[in-house]
């Protein structure tokens, strides 16, 4: 009786732990099958293998993707919703298109708004005409592995050669123009002469036009050069269209006090030759007055007032005299002017560009230094990013006060 009463107590908690046990070996073996069970229902994975195709803007490139096709199979996936990557850049604008057996993902590499900044970074990154850049799908929640090489055309080899060989030969064409013609030079006649080579002389070349010629070769080119490889037709910024506003003042504002000058001295020579004529007049007016109280002095017998008409012909003398001299001076006067009228000679390209009637100037050096400048950093910045530099408006206006400064110091020069 003791023995069964000993077993039964013993009983019970054996069959507790029997039931925990048997419980939690359930459980395991539940959360053992489940992964299994998930496996069995997981989306099959993807994998980028290859790409068809060069990356080039408006060209076609196909993304093969492994297990794409079972993957489209299943409810709910949408093929369309991948996202291109490019050398790390999303081109989420592009929308994909399935073919081959539902095994490649198709895209049109086109420039759109949206993903025109990816694509100036691919293309400027590097300074060569093609390089290797990985290529691959991304799409949010789905698990996809593996990336793929192909070229990237930045610019084809027989166009940038196009380009390079055409525009040096434009620079050259207007360098040759620039040098036997006007069409950079300060405005007025021709100066006379030979120089020591038996060449006849010409006028010098001025700032103004020739910062206007830096300008436009530096943003044709430019504007050129994104076109050949990005394709934009829209990359004038604002910064681009003041330069040219102020480059184009500048020319202008020279060439109104230079015209104003040459008006303002004509203007001077014509009052002092109106006076000279007058002035001749008078005189031959007095030589005849004085002529003829010679001979009336000279008469036998001599006027009773002669005493009276010696006095009045000396004083007619000294008046002939003074006036005499007074048209002398006025030749002179007329002489200088005439003689700072005549155009200047050139003597070489940058000496003419940065002096004035007094040398080289600073003021002229300074407004030179700074278009090199600018012109040195836009050329960079279209090299590199592939659109026209935005320059913020300190900078715009400090080349606005040089300039200002350039003609503000002509207006002196003018009234000298």
């Amino acid at each position: 009786m003791r023995i069964s009463l000993t077993l039964h107590k013993l009983a019970k908690p054996l069959f507790g732990c029997l039931l925990a046990t048997i419980l939690m070996s359930t459980l395991i073996n539940t959360a053992i099958a489940q992964p299994a069970a998930t496996g069995a229902t997981q989306e099959p994975p993807l994998m980028v293998k290859a790409v068809e195709g060069k990356v080039e803007l408006y060209s076609t490139i196909k993304v093969q993707v492994e297990g794409l096709a079972k993957w489209v199979d299943q409810p709910g996936h949408d093929a369309t919703k991948f996202i291109l990557h490019i050398d790390g850049n999303p081109f989420a604008d592009l929308t994909p298109e399935i073919t081959d057996n539902d095994t490649m993902l198709q895209f049109d590499l086109e420039r759109t708004a949206e993903n025109k900044h990816a694509w100036n970074d691919i293309l400027g990154r590097y300074k060569r005409f093609t390089r290797q850049v990985p290529v691959t799908v991304r799409q949010e929640g789905v698990n996809v592995d593996g990336e793929a090489r192909t070229t990237l055309i930045v610019i084809k080899r027989m166009e940038l050669w196009i380009f390079v060989i055409v525009s040096l030969a434009s620079l050259i064409l207007f360098w040759m123009l620039a040098r036997r013609s006007d069409m950079i030079r300060e405005p007025g006649p021709q100066p006379q002469g030979r120089d020591k080579k038996g060449k006849p002389v010409r006028k010098p070349y001025s700032l103004g036009r020739t910062q206007m010629a830096l300008w436009f070769f530096a943003i044709i080119i430019s504007y050129v050069f994104i076109w050949l490889v990005t394709g934009d037709l829209a990359s004038l910024t604002t910064s681009v269209l003041a330069l040219m506003g102020i480059s184009a003042g500048t020319g202008l504002g020279s060439a109104a006090i230079d015209s104003s000058k040459v008006s303002e001295q004509q203007n001077q020579i014509d009052t002092l030759e109106e006076k000279k004529k007058n002035d001749e007049i008078e005189v031959e007016k007095l030589k005849t007055e004085i002529s003829a109280l010679g001979d009336a002095l000279k008469a036998t017998p001599p006027p009773e007032n002669s005493d009276e008409q010696r006095a009045t012909l000396t004083a007619k003398q000294s008046e002939l005299a003074a006036m005499q001299k007074e048209i002398e001076q006025t030749d002179q006067k007329i002489m200088q002017l005439k003689d700072a009228m005549k155009p200047e000679v050139s003597e070489n390209f940058l000496l003419d560009i940065l002096s004035d009637a007094n040398g080289v100037s600073f003021h002229r050096f300074q407004i030179f230094a700074w278009t090199i400048a600018l012109i040195c950093i836009f050329i960079a910045e279209v090299s590199d990013v592939l659109t026209m530099p935005e320059f913020d408006t300190t900078l715009l206006g400090l080349m606005g006060i040089s300039s200002g400064t350039y003609i503000g110091f002509k207006i002196p020069n003018q009234q000298g």
